[in-house]
């Protein structure tokens, strides 16, 4: 009998240290991920979460990196590449993005799998990726709320997920969805397929299934916006608009120094005539 109610209660300790674990991951899986970079370290507290894609778009035809917001030069990227803008930082009327970076053939680029640091670029110098936002800002007006029953679900098995409709882009498959897959809203596109937005499933944030074709990782994108980016102009090199300041300082410490000499040639003449006249 005492053993019975041993195994009993060592059964439930570990019954709740699974439900505690489960907890736990959920917890950890839906957190916000911060970047490990100093300047946001310590202010933290007066960023702004973004969490977007941009594309590098700066007038010189580059986009420059930043040590911090107004901080030293770090390099260039070619306009085109997508960066990830995690946390924003307004420093007096600019704003500035946290973004992590890998260098290649003397090149800044974006992450890769290898090798990341943290950099600093102006928001000015971006444009932002057509992502799920994008799209709500330009159909929110043509959804309509989801009435079905989830039958397009219930034999369906690696339902793709969408960055939004027709984006051929997805972030892999949901093996099964349960039977309150929480679909909110429907858009029906040109062709006639309806898609589904979920915004919140098991820690997967703001995508889209097709209710039309849950299972097709084929769907090609269809009138995808992409922004005109600026072009370098040819053999033009990017220069870094921190030097136009280390530029000021040295032609400042030249002038100091050459006033300095031209006091100093004046007061000795000025001497040596006192001299003579003694």
């Amino acid at each position: 009998m005492k053993k019975h109610s041993f195994d009993k209660i060592t059964g439930l300790i570990f019954a709740c240290v699974m439900l505690v674990s489960m907890l736990g991951g959920a917890a950890l899986a839906d957190s916000i991920y911060e970047p490990d970079d100093n300047f946001y370290n310590a202010h933290s507290n007066k960023c702004e979460l973004v969490n977007r894609d941009y594309y590098a778009n700066g007038e010189s035809g580059y986009m420059e990196l930043f040590t911090e917001p107004g901080g030293s030069s770090l390099g260039f990227a070619d306009n085109g590449g997508v960066f990830h803008v995690q946390f924003s930082y307004k420093l007096g009327e600019v704003v500035w993005g946290v973004v992590e970076y890998s260098e290649s053939d003397g090149k800044l680029i974006p992450i890769d799998d290898d090798y990341l640091k943290t950099a600093w670029i102006k928001m000015s110098d971006t444009i932002v990726k057509y992502d799920y936002i994008s799209f709500y800002d330009k159909h929110s007006s043509e959804y309509t709320t989801y009435e079905g029953d989830y039958s397009e679900f219930s034999t369906a098995q690696n339902i793709v997920i969408w960055t939004f409709p027709n984006s051929g882009e997805n972030n892999g498959t949901i093996e099964l969805v349960s039977e309150n897959f929480p679909v909110q809203s429907v858009y029906t596109d040109s062709e006639g397929r309806k898609w589904g937005f979920v915004s919140y499933y098991y820690a997967m944030k703001n995508f889209w299934v097709c209710l039309s074709d849950p299972t097709n990782t084929e769907i090609a994108a269809l009138d995808v916006e992409t922004p005109a980016l600026y072009s370098p102009a040819p053999g033009s090199k990017p220069q870094s608009s921190t030097n136009d300041m280390t530029t000021i300082i040295m032609f400042c410490v030249a002038a100091a120094i050459l006033i300095s000499a031209v006091l100093i040639a004046v007061l000795n003449k000025k001497k040596n005539k006192d001299n003579e006249k003694k």
